[in-house]
């Protein structure tokens, strides 16, 4: 064991992404990167994404879609939680620009790749690949595929985010989780864990955990690397075990 010495919720998330994406790498555009056949335009004035008028193509993408949504509307993010189902071949998300899945499934025959923020409320989502360049990735679900973060990965109080695949953090990316006595694990990796960056602890200091309690915030098959900073909000110890990182409060 090795130890070192942390619609308004739409909006709240865009706000949180403006602190994600400033202690993120910033990606080249991704519209320059890789080809769209089906890009948001927003002319029905809405921030649905089953309204075709949405779309350039006048019709909700499928499954031959390659989605580009590099502009924001003006919730700050595209609104798909009412969508049970969603199937496409590739999705680029740019910066400053949200999307929100909701907890039907998401089918991407090929990557995610985001700049943006996304937002997961119960998703099972699968992908060849899942590719946080920056910006920030919150809530809760199952990611059927690898995961690597550039950015920030905040798992919602309470939620977990489950990884089938790897899970990569790079020098410039940063999970961060928030205890509570009845919280689960925050993220969950399958397969193997390589770590870098940045582990952020949160605690609620009116109801601070009791001295010596743990928590176990991260659970993975097999770990490479450790994080490069911890910051435990009140104090406390990460322990990297086999299978686990445990934080031990103060």
């Amino acid at each position: 064991m090795r130890t070192h010495k942390a619609r308004t919720f739409l909006r709240a998330v865009a706000g949180l992404a403006v602190a994600g994406l400033a202690v993120a790498v910033t990606g080249s555009n991704l519209a320059q990167a890789q080809s769209c056949n089906v890009e948001w335009t927003g002319n029905a004035g809405t921030d649905v994404w089953g309204t075709a008028k949405n779309w350039s193509t006048n019709k909700v993408p499928g499954p031959t879609s390659d989605v580009c949504i590099l502009t924001a509307p003006s919730t700050g993010s595209v609104d798909a939680t009412a969508t049970p189902s969603i199937s496409v071949n590739s999705i680029q998300l740019g910066q400053g620009v949200g999307l929100a899945f909701g907890s039907g499934t998401v089918s991407i025959a090929n990557s995610l790749t985001s700049q943006g923020y996304l937002t997961l409320f119960g998703t099972t989502l699968s992908a060849t690949s899942v590719d946080m360049e920056s910006g920030t990735l919150v809530g809760g679900g199952t990611i059927e595929s690898s995961l690597t973060n550039n950015g920030y990965l905040g798992p919602t109080n309470g939620e977990t985010v489950t990884v089938t695949g790897n899970y990569t953090q790079t020098t410039g990316g940063q999970l961060s989780v928030n205890f509570g006595t009845t919280y689960p694990t925050a993220l969950v990796v399958n397969l193997n864990a390589t770590l870098s960056g940045t582990l952020s602890v949160g605690v609620n200091l009116k109801r601070p955990p009791k001295p010596g309690s743990t928590y176990t915030a991260m659970k993975f098959g097999s770990l490479s690397g450790e994080f490069t900073s911890v910051s435990v909000e009140g104090g406390g110890t990460v322990n990297y075990t086999n299978n686990s990182v445990v934080v031990t409060f103060q």
